[in-house]
């Protein structure tokens, strides 16, 4: 052999141009970020801040980072002259601006939003860019039925637990009020004694909880806490029910055609999904139950097996009096698309029979009635109730929009909550030319033309019903939307999901257990007070965030309500325990009961205090 052979000769095909200095530019600038993120994500200093440039930089540094920089374009461009390919140079900008990303989002605070925005901006830029140069051509080639169940498994586990983390912490932390998880935890309590919802911290006198919501689909629960009788139960079997709503979303998915590996992904978006999460920062609600009953709804009449259809059909209606919403605009849809009059019909009749009832109910056993309070800003005659909302969107839609997005606070949170509620599904929503798939996007209507405030707040359970639906529609459009289209809005969709939960979920739950390791010392003080020292079987009126912990007992009112109509405290009960975190209001009711025939039984200063009626 001649050693001319063994000569390495130059690739051809390669040409340095402006395009191979901007990629290679653009992916080790994010690269060398990423990584001086890393080494300072110690540092207390938002990196969003110019201070933290001010502490944790020096003047030879800029030199430095770009001589890393121009070093790993060198190998970069070396990487492309060797394979002819680009590809190496987009997989490397897609990682490191992804790393980039969730490093700034794990340290923003929770109202500085734009920054998402901006991540975000990026991201789909650089997504874009990696799709155009076949970092996602193994969509082409899809999995096994067994790696999608892993995956899918996979995902609402790890999302799972870091909602499951948060709920219990919340619980061991004291940071869970009786309104409203100290009233889930009396109820299911009494539920367990006695099968009743019986419950005496919500109007501070002893009443069913179903007489303020009607929720008959609560029980589902009661054999799990039968096992474990614990307030810490509820917060588990919340994250469960939620994320259990993956298993009819993929089935969903199967039946309208997608692939494994497009499941796998929706699997994981929804596992990701922000407001799913976040629906659950405070604490137990029967809402959880809306996302798997209306997902197996849609999938029961997907398949054409009504008997199941109807059986779901009843419990969504059980979670809630307001549930028939739901229902209604799923009829509507099904009568609008499909024609299917024998279906939709039924539908509108049972719900609006269901809810008849059950704000009979909720009237003849709450003077309150049913809180139609929340949409007071469409209700002009209060006689009317909520038929007095549907008057004014029938009657008066000039002033119908003028609500939508605008806030009590006059602010742009409506606007801040559907961004989050799309962009972590990349507008697939809106991926449709089929006009009755629009109707499956009314439901947002139920948070955004009212003005109370934590509807329209992802932080709240009021979205459950409405992530159901934005599921059902993305999957919908999915199965018709082009394979370029379905690759880049699914990846856009993947990342905003994850960084949103990054930005909104890991932080709380950093929050909460950090809590726990630095006050630990005062939470044993606390557990001591509440376990050792206070009577079982006392009758109590408690501090807010003492009630879920003394909730095993007939009688427990939350001290704050325990008043009588001109004011003043009631005295009717044997023991008061004081929060003593809260100083103002807990001194005022200290002072108030040692004056009126109570003595003190227990003082941990500066934590909690006891007493006693004499």
């Amino acid at each position: 052999m001649s050693k001319k052979n063994n000569i390495p000769q130059p690739r051809m095909g390669f040409k340095y141009t402006v395009n191979t200095f901007i990629s290679t530019f653009i992916s080790s600038y994010f690269a060398v970020s990423a990584l001086t993120l890393l080494f300072n994500y110690k540092s207390e200093t938002p990196f969003t801040s110019v201070a933290f440039l001010q502490e944790n930089r020096g003047g030879f540094d800029l030199v430095l980072h770009v001589l890393f920089i121009a070093f790993i374009m060198g190998i970069l461009t070396l990487v492309q002259y060797m394979s002819l390919s680009e590809k190496s140079t987009a997989y490397v900008m897609l990682c490191s601006a992804f790393m980039f990303s969730v490093l700034v989002l794990g340290k923003v605070e929770e109202n500085q939003f734009y920054v998402f925005l901006a991540v975000m901006l990026v991201m789909a830029a650089v997504i874009l860019y990696s799709t155009n140069k076949g970092c996602f051509d193994f969509f082409q080639k899809d999995i096994k039925k067994g790696t999608l169940i892993a995956g899918v498994a996979a995902f609402a586990v790890v999302f799972g637990a870091v909602i499951v983390c948060i709920g219990v912490f919340r619980y061991i932390t004291y940071s869970t009020p009786n309104f409203d998880f100290g009233i889930f935890a009396h109820m299911f309590r009494n539920m367990k004694e006695t099968g009743t919802p019986a419950v005496t911290c919500e109007r501070d006198k002893l009443m069913s909880h179903f007489a303020v919501h009607f929720s008959p689909t609560c029980y589902l629960i009661l054999p799990f806490y039968y096992l474990f009788d614990s307030p810490i139960t509820l917060q588990v079997v919340q994250a469960i029910v939620l994320y259990s709503g993956i298993i009819p979303l993929v089935l969903i998915c199967k039946r309208k055609g997608l692939s494994n590996k497009v499941t796998l992904i929706v699997g994981a978006v929804f596992a990701a999904y922000p407001a799913l999460g976040a629906g659950t920062f405070y604490d137990f609600h029967e809402n959880c139950f809306l996302v798997p009953c209306l997902l197996w709804l849609f999938y029961f009449y997907e398949t054409r097996k009504y008997i199941p259809m109807a059986v779901f059909t009843l419990l969504v209606l059980g979670v809630k009096e307001d549930a028939f919403i739901y229902i209604l605009f799923f009829a509507a849809y099904i009568f609008i698309s499909d024609k299917n009059w024998k279906i939709s019909l039924p539908l509108i009749g049972v719900s609006f029979i269901w809810f008849a009832f059950a704000s009979s109910y909720i009237s003849a056993n709450n003077a309150d009635g049913v809180m139609t309070n929340r949409f007071e800003n469409l209700i002009y005659n209060a006689d009317d109730g909520l038929i007095g909302a549907v008057k004014t969107i029938i009657l008066n839609p000039g002033y119908t929009l003028t609500q939508l997005f605008s806030s009590s606070g006059g602010g742009s949170d409506k606007v801040i909550y559907l961004l989050q509620l799309f962009i972590p599904l990349g507008f697939l929503p809106f991926a449709t030319k089929k006009f009755s798939r629009y109707i499956l996007l009314a439901p947002i209507l139920i948070n955004t033309l009212t003005m109370y405030q934590y509807q329209p707040n992802i932080q709240f359970q009021y979205t459950f019903g409405i992530i159901a639906f934005l599921f059902y529609l993305t999957v919908l459009n999915l199965s018709e939307i082009s394979v370029f289209a379905k690759k880049y809005l699914l990846q856009v969709a993947a990342v905003a999901a994850v960084l949103l939960f990054v930005g909104v979920c890991v932080p709380k739950c950093a929050k909460y257990v950090e809590w726990n390791k630095d006050y630990s010392d005062m939470y044993e003080k606390y557990d001591y007070a509440l376990e050792q020292v206070l009577p079982k079987d006392a009758s109590v009126a408690a501090s807010s965030f003492l009630v879920s912990h003394i909730c095993d007992r007939d009688i427990v009112y939350e001290v704050y309500y325990h008043k009588t109509n001109d004011g003043k405290y009631k005295t009717d009960i044997d023991y008061v325990v004081l929060d003593m975190r809260y100083e103002d209001q807990s001194n005022h009711a200290a002072q108030f009961y040692l004056n009126n025939g109570y003595e003190e039984y227990y003082n941990d200063e500066g934590y909690v205090l006891i007493l006693k009626k004499q």
